[in-house]
């Protein structure tokens, strides 16, 4: 079972608990839930939709809702839009504007057994296979560059070029044979490569203007802020085994704001490599997100 559940938290003041009418909705999707996003997924309308990636299927939903006339308050409800079965078992996601497109966002799902499969809203577009690939590891997309972005299982960041992926041999059935070894046609080529020496939990692109975007990747040991051409900005040695992390704009001109959670049931806060504040947490935070929520400017996810 995979059940998806809606919050609009809205405490009356500080230190109140989780009020009944806080979930929105929740609704039994009956397969587990791998990942949830929210973007422009349906052709004809530039309204954001929910993308919600299982192992097998990724669904796309509207959710809308209801003025309420009685005490029970506002309803709200999920509509399915459209479906895609998938021929692999996901592992996770990203989307975005591949290619430069306007007014739409296209999803693209990491297998387990290394395929970026692309889709173009309602239709499939393509399939290519990660070379050398073993496990899979966190994909982001960055917009500026147009390139995707992983963590190999040779603990190295890899960044691929979206119109090199749409243009290289076609993947829809894999073939370990020496003659696909050698190649014929145009190949799926790494633009760059940079070694951190550790696997990594997550990457995050962040870019808050124009002229530069930086790339967040959270390893075992260290966190390491790249230039979207894979030079290193800077890099922070942790003391403890992290959790979660998310880059977050910064008062401070210049500067990036880091949470990093941890095993040790703590969260920190890092200006670039400097650590501002620091909490206890009653438990290991798995996902953090900045957001406004009244009195509170952030919240933690507990498993």
């Amino acid at each position: 079972m995979g059940y998806l559940r809606i919050f609009s938290p809205h405490p009356a003041k500080t230190g109140d608990g989780a009020q009944a009418e806080d979930l929105l909705l929740e609704v039994d999707l009956r397969d587990p839930v791998l990942q949830v996003e929210v973007g422009k997924f349906v052709s004809g309308t530039e309204m954001l939709h929910l993308a919600v990636l299982h192992s097998r299927k990724l669904c796309v939903y509207s959710v809308s809702g209801t003025l309420g006339n009685v005490e029970h308050g506002n309803q709200y409800q999920m509509k399915l839009m459209y479906e895609h079965n998938l021929q692999r078992t996901a592992c996770n996601m990203t989307y975005g504007s591949f290619g430069g497109v306007k007014g739409r966002d296209l999803i693209c799902i990491q297998s387990v057994d290394g395929m970026l499969m692309v889709f173009e809203q309602e239709s499939y577009a393509f399939g290519r296979f990660l070379p050398g690939f073993l496990l899979p590891g966190p994909l982001a997309y960055s917009s500026r560059t147009d390139s995707f972005l992983t963590v190999s299982s040779c603990r190295q960041v890899e960044s691929y070029k979206y119109q090199v992926l749409a243009f290289a041999t076609d993947a829809d059935k894999r073939q370990e044979t020496e003659q696909q070894k050698l190649g014929s046609g145009k190949r799926l080529v790494v633009d760059w490569t940079l070694n951190i020496g550790e696997q990594a939990l997550d990457i995050c692109i962040v870019s808050f203007n124009q002229s530069a975007s930086s790339v967040f990747v959270l390893g075992e040991r260290n966190f390491f802020c790249l230039k979207d051409n894979g030079q290193i900005r800077f890099m922070k040695k942790l003391d403890w085994s992290p959790s979660c992390f998310l880059p977050y704009c910064s008062v401070s001109e210049g500067t990036i704001n880091t949470l990093i959670g941890n095993h040790n049931n703590m969260l920190h806060i890092y200006q670039d490599v400097t650590l501002k504040w620091a909490t206890q947490l009653p438990h290991i935070p798995v996902a953090v997100r900045v957001g406004c929520l009244q009195f509170s400017l952030w919240k933690h996810l507990f498993p």
